[in-house]
């Protein structure tokens, strides 16, 4: 069937519409299944929706129950958030494992069991692929030791590939860690050289700016915040904003692509900052929001993680601790909650945009 448009015009038609209405459109015709399908296409429609803030949604497990997901619109024109139907059907479906998500890039995501299977998952075309195993390296010890492992999830623009960062931590006689990387378009891992400032076991590491971020020490004493490119695999050390007081416990997260940082001082005041200009010689620190106790509930939180912007860029979506969710007003600095019926404390949450991205 000829198409009544040029190319040109019929791509800046469809790039508007949702997976769903996509994969049904691919029947038309040979000429609409090619053009859906193209790799120009797939990232014309992912960059539309980035940059308007279209196809957006909410990924949030239960913490009473890890396997049990939930995924909310987001409706970022009233800044409203709409519950669906709970999620049953993944990669990874199993009674006896519980499922980790470990964050989503470019509409897809990366999920992990208990005995370590990996996979990268397409909710909206509903396609996966199950990562190789990869051995992690054993310790000769009497002591039994203990292996904690997490993943890391990005896109590779330099190279145009996908790759997972898996950190092993070893504690028994030898305390020690590594990092293995997986790359999509080569389909295997390989060993990383480490660092010398060791992982913190205890804290959420973050993936931004195509680099793993973590925190090494202890933040009543010396603490470092350590960033490893995950396309040249090196290391370097980020210097730390000017907290409002001693700093006590440290976050870090990825918001919308840039590095988030949300410090608990002693003075019972959270602050959450933004990595600007990543990389450069002017790479600098700003904050975001500042909160006291009084302005969420009468006893301090620990963690705030920033989730998103609302479309017209005047509130953030923000995560208390693992029980609740808000809008922050940046303009008049106040507090919003949202309530999700029957689905708290919450355990993790993550943004997740709807995309054709492959996962072969």
């Amino acid at each position: 069937m000829a198409s009544l448009f040029p190319d040109e015009i019929l791509e800046n038609i469809l790039c508007r519409l949702p997976v769903k209405s996509l994969l049904r459109l691919r029947c038309v015709s040979k000429s609409w299944l090619s053009l859906i399908s193209s790799p120009r296409f797939v990232k014309l429609h992912l960059n539309r929706s980035v940059q308007t803030k279209s196809n957006l949604s909410l990924y949030i497990t239960d913490a009473r129950v890890l396997s049990r997901w939930n995924l909310y619109s987001l409706d970022h024109d009233h800044d409203h958030v709409r519950r669906p139907t709970e999620i049953v059907k993944h990669p990874l479906r199993c009674r006896k494992h519980i499922i980790q998500n470990w964050g989503s890039c470019n509409g897809l995501i990366c999920l992990s069991n208990f005995d370590n299977t990996v996979c990268l998952w397409n909710p909206s075309t509903k396609k996966s692929i199950k990562l190789p195993y990869s051995s992690s390296k054993r310790y000769s010890s009497s002591n039994r030791y203990v292996v904690d492992r997490s993943y890391g999830f990005c896109y590779d623009i330099t190279n145009d590939d996908y790759r997972v960062v898996r950190i092993s931590l070893f504690v028994g006689e030898i305390i020690d860690y590594e990092i293995k990387i997986y790359s999509l378009r080569s389909n295997s891992w390989h060993m990383s050289e480490k660092f010398h400032h060791f992982p913190n076991l205890y804290k959420e590491k973050a993936i931004a700016c195509g680099a793993l971020h973590w925190t090494s020490g202890a933040e009543k004493e010396e603490c470092w915040i350590v960033a490893f490119d995950l396309v040249t695999e090196k290391y370097r050390v980020i210097s730390q904003p000017e907290y409002s007081g001693p700093p006590c416990h440290i976050s870090l997260y990825n918001f919308e692509g840039c590095l988030s940082l949300s410090c608990y001082c002693y003075s019972n005041v959270v602050d959450v900052w933004l990595l600007n200009e990543y990389g450069e010689k002017n790479e600098y620190w700003s904050k975001l929001i500042s909160l006291s106790p009084t302005e969420l509930w009468d006893h301090p939180c620990f963690s705030v993680k920033p989730v998103a912007y609302s479309k017209s860029g005047k509130k953030v979506l923000l995560k208390i601790d693992c029980s609740k969710l808000v809008w922050y007003n940046l303009e008049h600095e106040s507090v919003e909650d949202i309530m999700l019926q029957d689905l708290k404390p919450y355990s993790q949450i993550y943004s997740y945009s709807e995309s054709l991205v492959s996962v072969s």
